[in-house]
């Protein structure tokens, strides 16, 4: 079905008449009763009616309507979504990202017109990857340049500012895209936007709202619930989930492979019920949430490529990139495909095939052997202490302050083979895209969202440059929202660095301490960018001083309520040619 055409939009119209002022022989509305005159004031008050509860926005010249919108709705009581000003673009749709991702409830953002949109592109490009559902708007210079609308252009940058196809530097990366031609289009286009973005597979959709277009009257009534809904999620054929459950069944050496299966409860819990029925391994391969518990016997670590060597069936779920060709793949007859949207029926068709109960009790020890002896071999744990602060023992210290009332919200730097982690939702992970600059905002959102819960956020020093720190520390102090920020510092872009040793293993640059693009030196006092918003900072050189400066940081974020931030400064390794 095309969403898009469900209910057709109004066609153009001519220029909207200027919003007029109520007749005074027309009674005012009693307060807190929601009866918009604007289409800045419909706009506004539709978004708290359908749920939206935050409007995270960065403004302009464009935002002159919904600021009095906004102030006439405070002063009249009604219900609208809470404001959170976010001094970068960037950061903001990353917390847009953060809350929908804990809750599962797309927000809306707004920024200034083309500019604010360009600013946006990294975090956007980032929840596109992710299918995380975002309203994400932005205004649009005005369209008249003189005449009697009040929002006419009536500054120089009003010219400079216009754009030829302003929805077009991100069309890319959206479901969905479209301009608002008239206040009677309000209903319409915010429900279909909700709509879209909501819809399998989800993802954000780009809405431009001209000035003139949120200054004109508007008189209509609202539908109490949505005139548009998602469309239902798609289902596996069954013909095809026969086949694939007959391929389980007669497994000798399966294997499931996923990054997102725990992208929700519900698909966390048919992973674990269809993995533990047919003694199916599970690597979550560069996981964004996790579908396992780290402890569970089925969970057989973080790389595929050993286990793909014998595999006879792969089951992919929810996987953009399951296997590196370059590093190995499944065998040649090895069948492989995705199926995610309905693992419990394929559960249960497996379990009506003619599977050995003896086979499944076999392959139950084995993997259980397979998983008690992976961990045992990659996670070091915190004792004992190391000579030198690394990437891996600060992730074994991390793990000590975990608790099941803590997220973790990691951008590159946890070494997850370190971490114990048993439910879902307590884990999140980077977009697939690599956006740096997630993790900050991502982290606050997710604070938003469960302000009962403790958040740690695991950052690179690169990471953390890149998510407009001072913007970050503003909002947390502003809207009260303590977060522990960890910094694992190595002092460089090690991305950058491990790509060119991968490719020119004895190159030049691998005899380098100072590899050229890749170096972040002289690194900053991290521990002061917090300072300055009111936060506690501290800066880690020695092993010995590590876990004290942890708790530390973590009480305050707990007990003072305030965010916390420690600046661990990484031993720096090279590897040099012979």
């Amino acid at each position: 079905m095309d969403l898009e055409r469900t209910v057709p939009l109004k066609p153009d119209s001519p220029a909207p008449k200027p919003a007029a002022p109520a007749s005074k022989a027309e009674p005012a509305a009693p307060k807190g009763e929601f009866k918009p005159e604007t289409a800045a004031e419909a706009w506004l008050g539709l978004l708290a009616t359908r749920g939206v509860e935050y409007l995270f926005a960065n403004g302009g010249t464009d935002f002159a309507p919904v600021v009095e919108a906004y102030a006439k709705g405070q002063k009249l009581g009604w219900k609208l979504p809470q404001v959170v000003i976010v001094p970068h673009e960037n950061m903001g749709v990353a917390m847009a990202h953060g809350y929908t991702m804990i809750t599962g409830r797309p927000q809306a953002m707004m920024v200034h017109v083309g500019v604010g949109t360009a600013n946006s592109m990294n975090g956007l490009i980032n929840a596109s990857r992710q299918n995380v559902p975002i309203l994400f708007t932005a205004g649009r210079t005005p369209l008249t340049e003189s005449g009697a609308l009040p929002a006419a252009r009536n500054n120089y940058i009003h010219w400079a500012q216009e754009h030829f196809d302003q929805g077009g530097m991100l069309r890319e990366f959206m479901k969905w895209d479209y301009e608002l031609r008239h206040a009677e289009q309000v209903e319409t286009v915010l429900d279909r936007a909700l709509a879209i973005a909501k819809s399998e597979p989800q993802g954000p959709v780009y809405v431009t709202l001209p000035r003139e277009i949120l200054a004109s009257s508007f008189s209509q009534e609202f539908a109490k619930t949505a005139t548009i809904v998602p469309a239902t999620a798609p289902a596996a054929d069954p013909e095809a989930l026969e086949a694939a459950a007959k391929l389980l069944g007669n497994a000798q050496h399966p294997l499931l492979i996923t990054a997102n299966g725990g992208r929700t409860v519900e698909s966390s819990r048919a992973i674990e019920q269809l993995a533990h029925a047919l003694a199916v391994p599970v690597i979550h391969y560069r996981p964004r949430f996790l579908a396992l518990s780290t402890e569970d016997p089925m969970h057989c670590g973080w790389d595929p490529h050993a286990l793909l060597k014998e595999a006879d069936v792969v089951l992919v779920i929810d996987c953009d990139v399951p296997w590196i060709p370059k590093e190995g793949g499944p065998r040649a007859e090895a069948l492989t495909g995705a199926v995610a949207p309905t693992l419990q029926a394929l559960w249960r068709s497996a379990q009506k095939q003619a599977v050995s109960v003896k086979t499944i009790e076999e392959r139950r020890k084995a993997i259980t052997k397979l998983s008690t002896d992976t961990r045992a071999k990659a996670r070091g744990g915190p004792e004992p202490m190391p000579k030198a602060l690394t990437g891996k023992w600060l992730s074994a210290c991390m793990n000590q302050l975990l608790d099941e009332r803590t997220i973790l919200i990691n951008e590159y730097p946890t070494v997850l083979e370190e971490m114990t982690i048993d439910e879902p939702g307590r884990y999140f992970g980077n977009a697939s895209a690599g956006g740096l600059g997630w993790g900050l905002g991502a982290a606050l959102g997710a604070k938003l969202a469960t302000p009962d819960k403790t958040v740690i956020c695991a950052l690179g020093d690169g990471a953390y440059m890149f998510g407009n720190p001072t913007a970050g520390h503003y909002v947390s102090e502003a809207m009260h929202l303590p977060v522990l920020f960890i910094i694992a510092n190595n002092a460089r872009w090690a991305a950058v660095h491990r790509s060119t040793l991968a490719t020119y293993p004895k190159g030049h640059a691998a005899a380098m301490k100072a590899p050229p693009f890749a170096t972040l030196e002289p690194s900053p006092r991290f521990e002061h960018v917090i300072q300055a918003s009111g936060g506690h900072g501290e800066r880690v050189s020695e092993p010995k001083q590590l876990m004290p400066a942890l708790e530390r940081a973590l009480k305050v974020v707990k007990e003072e309520k305030r965010q916390a931030l420690v600046n661990v400064c990484l031993e720096v390794s090279y590897v040099k040619t012979s």
